[in-house]
């Protein structure tokens, strides 16, 4: 069957709508990865969907390549992503799907796939996968589906670990993706007082694409929270396993900055602990683990690959400028909004103090958003290559990771700033992130950026998936 070979990324399933993906490939796509479960002897898997349009239908039809190749099949329905890595303990299943485009534009759809308890597939493993759909040689059999409703033991396990009640007045903005139909509720049992914006679910997305990294999702929030007073509020991605915060004072907390909160955190119990971070987080991140004497590991961008390193680490905390945290010293190894969201208030609880409060002792830097700027799959690669030489050039004092620790990009770093250009590893983008202790340094680094990207004809500066380049525009 003829799947465009760019739907496999790296380290999941992305493409449009009816375009690359439709039942016929989706149901390729299924036998593919049952055949993959099974030459690692899983038998079983776990299936749950976002709320897109097309996400119940490629649930089917996924489901239905599987099990004709003999692998069960437990089918969640509509789930967050940390519901169904959570899942597979609780069903002691190695395999798992979860169908959802992520933060990625209404037109999009995708499928993240488990190779083991918490972990997801890498670069090597998506192209296996693409090579048995390619070849077609599948594994045949009659597996079963059972239907299963997790919600209730989810929660529980979820509200145990923590000390309840936690009293916060929270706004929830989930721009009408699947958070909605959980946070809400999670929330409530845990004691706080929930102020709904955008709970209601609806698949295409009417206000936007739900991405907390986005800055108008974040004032829409910011917004909402200096009218209603409330302590704090959060926005989550479609699949739920990245949320964006922001303070009482209506301030917009990037995620590298929580990072480096929870970081801090963490050390305060764990002196000495490991810490992985990516090569996008700010530069307070590496400064906060010094000074709490703990061990910064930076590493490559993409949940997969932060997972990873984690766990080979045996690092304590683990966290992404996209908002996925990963809180190894105690819960299960991979990203999970909703217990990132109860982290953070059962910290500012312990604390006794504000969220802006506990920013406060935190260094500070003008850092820009995540910004990301359209440039398709078949030219980001070779545009990287053709940018990395110049930036070693022109910054010929800087130190420059562009190792295995950046994997898809350039990160150049000063004792008063940083910068990184890289490709997105799961969209047809650019990454750029910026900062610096001053506003000329910002402002000069914002400018040099600008224009070394409009000298390549690659970047499109126009298109839809564009984001944040307001910050890059200085608009």
């Amino acid at each position: 069957m003829k799947i465009n070979p760019y739907i496999f990324r790296g380290y999941d399933i992305r493409g449009l709508v009816d375009k690359d993906l439709n039942s016929q490939v989706i149901e390729c796509i299924g036998k593919a990865y049952g055949t993959f479960l099974l030459k690692r002897g899983i038998k079983k898997t776990i299936v749950g969907r976002d709320c897109r349009l097309s996400s119940e239908s490629y649930s089917q039809a996924i489901i239905k390549g599987i099990c004709s190749t003999g692998v069960d099949v437990i089918d969640i329905g509509l789930a967050l992503v940390g519901t169904i890595y959570w899942a597979q303990y609780y069903f002691d299943v190695r395999g798992c799907v979860s169908v959802s485009g992520s933060h990625n534009p209404v037109e999009y759809n995708g499928f993240k796939l488990a190779t083991g308890l918490s972990q997801t597939m890498l670069s090597e493993e998506v192209q296996e996968l693409r090579e048995i759909a390619e070849k077609g040689e599948f594994k045949q059999g009659k597996g079963r589906v059972e239907k299963k409703d997790v919600k209730k033991p989810y929660f529980k396990d979820l509200l145990k670990r923590f000390s309840l009640p936690l009293k916060f007045k929270v706004v929830v903005d989930p721009a009408h993706s699947t958070a909605g139909a959980f946070a809400p509720e999670l929330l409530e049992k845990a004691g706080c007082q929930v102020i709904c914006n955008h709970c209601e679910l609806d698949g295409s997305f009417p206000i936007g694409v739900p991405d907390p990294t986005e800055r108008k999702t974040a004032e829409r929030l910011s917004k909402k929270i200096l009218e209603t007073k409330a302590a704090l509020g959060f926005s989550y991605d479609s699949d739920g396993d990245r949320i964006g915060v922001v303070d009482e004072k209506g301030n917009i907390v990037w995620n590298d900055v929580l990072v480096a909160l929870f970081s801090a955190a963490v050390l305060e119990e764990q002196p000495g602990a490991k810490i992985v971070f990516n090569t996008l987080c700010s530069k307070v991140v590496d400064d906060i683990i010094k000074e709490k004497k703990g061990r910064a590991v930076m590493w490559r961008t993409g949940h997969s690959f932060i997972k990873a390193k984690a766990q080979q680490e045996k690092a304590s905390f683990a966290g992404e400028l996209s908002g996925h945290f990963y809180f190894l010293d105690k819960f299960y190894p991979h990203d999970d909004g909703l217990y990132s969201t109860l982290r953070l208030l059962s910290y500012l609880a312990k604390s006794n103090q504000s969220l802006s409060e506990a920013l406060d002792s935190l260094p500070k830097y003008l850092s820009s958003p995540e910004i990301k700027l359209y440039c398709a799959d078949d030219k980001k690669v070779e545009l990287i290559k053709k940018i990395s030489p110049v930036l070693k050039q022109n910054f010929p004092g800087a130190e420059v990771i562009d190792d295995e620790r950046a994997g898809d990009g350039v990160r150049i770093d000063f004792p008063d700033a940083m910068f990184v250009v890289r490709y997105s590893q799961n969209g047809p983008y650019l990454t750029v992130k910026f900062e610096a202790k001053t506003e000329d340094r910002y402002s000069f680094l914002r400018n040099y950026i600008k224009e070394l990207l409009h000298n390549y004809k690659e970047v499109d500066w126009a298109s839809k998936i564009n984001v944040n380049i307001e910050a890059l525009l200085g608009e």
